[in-house]
Formats: structure tokens, C-alpha cells, sequence
């Protein structure tokens, strides 16, 4: 990958990692078969992933002069393919028809519309979903969360290292698997604690799972760089 040759800038703030250790044969039947469920520790692990984007720019032009700012909320396990690691998005929920429509026409990306609200409250955040996107259930989450550590950066080796330093996204459209390349600096992470009061995202898979709580991180603020997606199997 040619560092200099990315598309798109965005900035993602007030980023909320929530993580749950799920057994690979539960998510099988959701992830395509070319691609194989990542593991540590010998468990696959599922994320629910709200955030705001901002400043979104292509290369070389000045932030879109509307809509260049969302929020967004992802649900989103760890995958290889030819043992190259990354993300596998199950959906990804926007509040931004218009690019909702323009992910899932020319990228294939799950993007479906929803309503969202996000929050500060005097302790943290208070996040609002409800899925309204023709012809899906309207799936909501209800959230609050709030910080309990100074930011750090993860070790390399540790679980939250293994989950959050993830520098592709895996595609599959019409049986062919593209490779989304993602360039950012290393996370600076806050331990944080979540307060689901509704959580119908995942409902595909056995509730006795999410019984836990997870283990919820929190970012201020990343710049990223997207690449083109580039054609692998």
C-alpha cells in the first residue's frame, strides 16, 4: 500500500468501543465463508461501536460543504483472509441518508439509516439509536457511558491492543473479496463503563452473551486516512 495514495480523510470523536467474547460457530452463520473468524485466546469476540465522524474530505478538496459530519454506529467482529487481519462490519447504522446510499451502492458496505442522538451529560455520554431504514426492524440502543482512567495507549500483545489495532476492512460483494486498507496513529484508550438500558443490534445472536458487561473503551478523538479497496480473492 502506497502511504501516499489514500482518498479520504475522517475524523473520529467520542468513539465508544463495547467488546463481548461470542463463540466462533455463533457468529459462522453471519460472516462469509471466504473469510476466517479471528480468535484470541481462543474466542472470537463481537463489538458494538458508536461514534461521531467529522471533518470528511477527499484528497486534495476541502471538507464536504454539507454533510461532512455523522454519527455513526457500528456492529463489527475480527476476520483474516489469507491470514491479513481486520474488521468485518455485520451493519454499520448512519444518520446521513445520503451516505448511507452512497456506501452501500459503490462500496457494498451494510450502511442502513437511523436516528441518532449523542449526548455529553455531566459524567459522559448519552447515546440514542433507532434504526429506521426501509424495510428493517427497527433496531434501537440506548446508552450511557462514562470514562474511569487517564488516556494509554494499548500494549502490544493485550486483548484491547488485538481489538482496536485493526488497519483493514474485509468486503465480500458478488462473491469477491476486497480489502479496505485504513491508515491512523495507535488508539489513546479510557477505560470506561457502559449502561445499556436497550440493545437490539444483535439480536441474531443468543442473548446469554451480552448478560456480561463489556469491556468498554473510549477514544476522544482519531484522524484517519482511507485507501482504496483493492481486489483479493
Amino acid at each position: 500500500m502506497d502511504r501516499n495514495h489514500w482518498i479520504m480523510h475522517q475524523e473520529w470523536n467520542d468513539l465508544i468501543f463495547m467488546h463481548w467474547p461470542v463463540p466462533a460457530e455463533a457468529l459462522r452463520p453471519f460472516i462469509p465463508s471466504a473469510l476466517t473468524i479471528d480468535e484470541y485466546d481462543n474466542s472470537a469476540w463481537i463489538a458494538i461501536v458508536p461514534f461521531r465522524m467529522q471533518n470528511i474530505r477527499f484528497r486534495a478538496l476541502p471538507s464536504l460543504p454539507f454533510g461532512n459530519h455523522l454519527l455513526e454506529l457500528n456492529v463489527r467482529t475480527y476476520v483474516t483472509f489469507n491470514g491479513e487481519p481486520g474488521v468485518y462490519f455485520i451493519t454499520l447504522d448512519a444518520n446521513h441518508p445520503l451516505g448511507v446510499f452512497l456506501a452501500r451502492t459503490l462500496f457494498g458496505l451494510p450502511y442502513v439509516h437511523a436516528k441518532m442522538r449523542m449526548d455529553q451529560t455531566e459524567t459522559g455520554y448519552q447515546f440514542t439509536s433507532r434504526r429506521v431504514h426501509k424495510n428493517y426492524p427497527a433496531s434501537h440502543l440506548h446508552a450511557n457511558f462514562h470514562t474511569v482512567s487517564n488516556p494509554v495507549h494499548a500494549q502490544p500483545g493485550s486483548l484491547i491492543y488485538w481489538l482496536t489495532e485493526r488497519y483493514a476492512l474485509w468486503v465480500v460483494k458478488r462473491s469477491k473479496i476486497y480489502k479496505g486498507p485504513i491508515l491512523h496513529k495507535n488508539w489513546r484508550l479510557q477505560k470506561a463503563e457502559a449502561d445499556i438500558q436497550m440493545n437490539q443490534l444483535v439480536d441474531f445472536l443468543p442473548p446469554s452473551i451480552f448478560q456480561t458487561k463489556p469491556i468498554t473503551y473510549f477514544s476522544k478523538s482519531l484522524h484517519t486516512r482511507i485507501f482504496p479497496f483493492e481486489r483479493k480473492g
